[in-house]
């Protein structure tokens, strides 16, 4: 066997040295490309903008401080210079559910926030993008109940968007919400068009007969479930 020659020796503890620096300082760098751009705190609705500096996207990022609870989150481009500024521009609590509208006034984007402040339940978001803003008011325009269900529906004058937000009256349950294109500013009525049950599970079709909407609401009627909302024009 022959012996190490010093120097060669002394070449590759510096090579790997080298690699071991270079890895780390990496690790170090990338982990700076995902940062915390904004912070909103309203009761216990807790929202973080976070900014991806590689792929100029940014995201809200939505959750409730209560045990149980799962996170969402939303992300779209950003507009003109990296950061945020955002705000609660209208509130209001509708049996259960609380309902927060968020904006991130830098980038155009509107979040509509629906949840209830329970262990174990998740908010629901639906976010759109505006680009014009004549106010920043939300009013309830219609209202239905059907069993243990209640469907509310939401305008958003301003932004020209209807959102129904569906919430099923079990424990621990999580509402669902879907926002789309107003067509009439004045609101109108939910209708119970069709329902089905089959085993657990509950399929309700509500229209939207003033936004020629309709929108099929699912949910099983459990403790700690969630309802689910899908929207379509008809």
């Amino acid at each position: 066997m022959y012996p190490i020659n010093s120097n060669i020796l002394r070449f590759f503890v510096a090579i790997s040295i080298t690699i071991t620096f270079v890895t780390t300082a990496i690790a170090e760098y990338s982990s700076q490309l995902v940062v915390q751009t904004g912070l909103l705190l309203e009761s216990d609705l807790v929202v973080r903008n976070v900014t991806d500096l590689i792929s100029k996207k940014t995201c809200l990022a939505f959750y409730i401080r209560t045990p149980g609870t799962n996170s969402l989150i939303d992300c779209y481009d950003i507009v003109g210079e990296f950061g945020t500024t955002i705000r609660q521009v209208g509130h209001f609590k509708e049996d259960d559910v609380i309902i927060r509208k968020i904006e991130d006034i830098k980038n155009n984007r509107i979040c509509l926030v629906a949840y209830v402040a329970t262990v174990g339940t998740s908010p629901a978001v639906d976010c759109y993008t505006v680009t014009e803003r004549f106010k920043d008011s939300l009013e309830v325009t219609a209202h239905l109940r059907e069993g243990d269900m209640s469907v509310s529906q939401i305008s958003d004058p301003g932004a020209m968007r209807t959102c129904l937000v569906a919430y099923v009256s079990t424990k621990g349950t999580s509402p669902a919400v879907s926002c789309y294109t107003s067509i009439s500013k004045s609101g109108g009525m939910l209708r119970q068009v069709s329902a089905m049950r089959e085993g657990d599970l509950v399929v309700r079709k509500i229209k939207d007969t003033a936004n020629k909407r309709a929108c099929m609401v699912t949910y099983v009627s459990t403790q700690g479930t969630s309802s689910n909302i899908f929207c379509f024009d008809e």
